[in-house]
């Protein structure tokens, strides 16, 4: 019984101890919005954002929460389509879908039909988070951006 305990002992402190040898993997820069095309049917774009990981060992980035609005209204979401591997000690380019919602844009469109006529301006907004991992260590990477675009 004693030998389980002092197993179990040393590996905990061992996670704990690997866990915090792992620096913060940061969001170096978001360089916006790229084919946006915005119309009737929907929106479709990319988003392309630089990370930088300064760690010995490469993280997976499986998936991204983060929500796309269009002024007040949510307009769709942002997904990765394809897994990532940030290469350790290097910045890595990742490049987010949007995943429209049905109806957005054009409940967007309708409730601002002055702007849309006349070439107004609506904020594009990206909030959310993008999640990597490695050996369970889960890191949440936050994603703020804001774009004018001119309908």
């Amino acid at each position: 019984m004693l030998k389980k305990s002092i197993i179990a002992f040393v590996c905990v402190t061992a996670l704990v101890a690997l866990s915090g040898c792992f620096q913060k993997i940061k969001v170096e820069e978001v360089i916006g919005f790229t084919n946006l095309e915005l119309g009737l049917k929907g929106i479709k774009s990319d988003m392309i954002v630089n990370v930088y990981n300064p760690n010995y060992i490469d993280f997976n980035i499986t998936s991204a929460d983060i929500e796309l609005s269009i002024g007040e209204i949510i307009a769709g979401d942002l997904i990765i389509e394809d897994p990532v591997i940030l290469k350790s000690r290097s910045t890595t380019e990742v490049v987010l879908k949007v995943e429209g919602r049905k109806g957005a844009v054009r409940k967007m469109l309708f409730d601002n039909f002055t702007n849309s006529l006349t070439g107004g301006e609506v904020l594009l907004k990206a909030e959310g988070e993008i999640l990597s991992e490695k050996f369970g260590l889960k890191k949440k990477l936050p994603i703020i951006h804001q774009e004018i675009i001119e309908l």
